[in-house]
């Protein structure tokens, strides 16, 4: 990790982590109408069951995605990461994810102080 401060930089990261999240959301929902689509009769709409697994698999690709895309902006190593998250996905997408956060708000905090101090000069 360097220590320049980049505002923008935090902006970029911020970016990646709400898509990130987004996408997971997406595949949260496409995994509860799946679960919830075979509860509810012994023989689903194979068509429907097809696009929810589809929906939930892209969902998850994303996710993976916009994640190592915030850590590799956040000069992290975003291959590891990512088999971390394949491997043991959602213990390894909330660690990263608070990382990362905790990271932006550093960021964004190093640029408040040094804007107040340029000012103040």
């Amino acid at each position: 990790m360097s220590n320049d401060v980049k505002p923008g930089r935090a902006a970029a990261i911020k970016s990646a982590l709400e898509s990130a999240f987004i996408a997971l959301l997406a595949s949260g929902v496409c995994l509860w109408f799946l679960i919830s689509e075979t509860q509810a009769s012994d023989d689903g709409d194979p068509a429907k069951l097809t696009m929810l697994a589809i929906g939930l698999s892209a969902g998850l690709c994303a996710h993976f995605v916009y994640m190592a895309i915030a850590a590799k902006r956040a000069e992290r190593n975003a291959t590891l990461w990512v088999i971390l998250m394949v491997v043991l996905m959602p213990f390894t997408s909330v660690v990263l994810g608070i990382l990362l956060f905790n990271q932006v708000q550093e960021i964004e905090q190093q640029a408040r102080e040094e804007g107040g101090a340029g000012s103040a000069a």
